[in-house]
């Protein structure tokens, strides 16, 4: 998928036609519980998807700390169990989750997360 192109509206036709074994996204500005139907409607049934959660998209601003950092780690892990719980509703799992170690822009805490059927 071509940067500036709006990954909600990603479908096969974007990725050759066929159904792709892997998908890893590094979004921002958007919630990745938006993205995921499309994100995961072009995988394979043995398909996975790795996926940068980025806890200041996914909060909401209200709990956005000074420069838009989420401070409190329970709201970090809250936006993990949510992109996790989205991904459950589509008939994902998260195989495995764990935090990067890199920090984000401003310092933000972010967490990888693969998910499979």
């Amino acid at each position: 998928m071509a940067e500036g192109r709006n990954v909600r509206d990603l479908t096969l036709d974007d990725v050759g036609g066929e159904p792709v074994g892997l998908v890893v996204g590094d979004l921002s500005f958007i919630s990745l519980t938006l993205v995921l139907p499309a994100l995961l409607g072009v995988l394979s049934d043995d398909g996975e998807a790795l996926l940068l959660v980025k806890p200041q998209f996914e909060v909401g601003r209200d709990r956005l700390g000074a420069g838009g950092v989420v401070r409190d780690p329970a709201l970090r892990d809250a936006a993990v169990d949510g992109v996790v719980a989205a991904a459950a509703a589509l008939g994902w799992a998260a195989a495995w989750r764990g935090p990067s170690r890199l920090p984000g822009t401003c310092g933000n805490v972010e967490f990888f997360v693969r998910l499979t059927r």
